[in-house]
């Protein structure tokens, strides 16, 4: 059975953390990168669920058993990509390469003041989206997530951004409110990322075929797109190695429409069309997917 992520507790050390992103601050990326070698290690050999679901994950996409380096690359990937989102998050000059692919019809949306829904996902750094702001100084981007659920990791990453809570749309509340904020933003021209490869607790699922398997991916990024009829996109920041990122866009519907009676059907067809993407660039890049429980049936 498919386990739920929100069930896993935070393993996050705020302290850690904490010195992670004043490092980071203070004495640059390149100095901050020499700490996630030691903290990579300690998470492979003390982080058992975690190593398990993604040896899990890596025999499917490498179609091989998984060596120990194959396990510790992809933790380490996942730790570059984290301290390279603070950054991100932060703005200015990161020092970061984020080359976009794709993203004409995604400018266009952008340059009319249209706003738009951005599905994304645990693939790279979500955050790579933001780079797309240099073409619209007054470009705001949010993420939908729930806050409690990486209370630690969210509390740095505010201390280190400190405008990041006000780019965060919090789904703690309830649907109603999440509906009316997503909409809010997107009439005032915003892009709105949801996240559409996880799922909560007690949330609507569509079982699809992913990497060779029977895997959950949630409906209600569908839902929510087909209620507000917005624009949908999907983006795909892949970490590349040293300070590179590919931004891949591509336009999943001009305006996502549910009629009511087949509303659980195309949400479910969407759901696995999305299953379908995702899964064509995590080939492109099998170390950068971070879902790192039991993901399958």
């Amino acid at each position: 059975m498919a386990e739920v992520w929100t069930v896993r507790r935070e393993r996050s050390h705020r302290l850690l953390l904490q010195m992670m992103a004043w490092i980071a601050l203070r004495l640059g990326r390149r100095a901050a990168r020499l700490l996630l070698h030691p903290g990579t290690l300690y998470y492979l050999f003390t982080a058992g669920d975690s190593r398990r679901a993604s040896q899990a994950y890596l025999r499917r996409v490498l179609d091989r058993k998984p060596r120990w380096r194959d396990v510790y690359w992809h933790m380490y990937t996942f730790a570059v990509v984290f301290l390279d989102r603070m950054y991100l998050l932060r703005g200015g000059s990161t020092g970061l390469s984020v080359q976009p692919h794709g993203v004409d019809a995604f400018r266009d949306c952008i340059e009319r003041g249209q706003g738009a829904i951005v599905m994304v996902s645990h693939l790279g750094s979500f955050e790579a989206l933001r780079a797309l702001g240099g073409h619209r100084d007054d470009l705001t981007v949010r993420i939908l997530m729930n806050w409690s659920a990486g209370a630690k990791v969210n509390a740095v990453l505010q201390h280190f951004a400190p405008n990041f809570a006000e780019r965060v749309i919090d789904t703690s509340n309830s649907d109603v409110d999440r509906v009316l904020k997503v909409k809010a933003a997107l009439d005032r021209g915003e892009l709105v990322g949801v996240m559409a490869d996880r799922h909560y607790a007690g949330e609507r699922t569509a079982d699809c075929d992913f990497l060779g398997g029977s895997a959950p991916f949630p409906t209600a990024p569908w839902l929510l797109a087909g209620i507000l009829g917005a624009p949908v996109f999907l983006a795909f920041g892949l970490y590349r190695g040293g300070d590179r990122y590919d931004l891949y866009c591509e336009q999943f519907s001009p305006g996502l429409t549910l009629p009511r009676k087949e509303r659980m059907t195309r949400a479910n067809a969407c759901a696995q069309g999305y299953a379908d993407r995702l899964a064509e660039h995590v080939h492109k890049a099998p170390y950068n997917w971070f879902n790192f429980y039991q993901f399958w049936h």
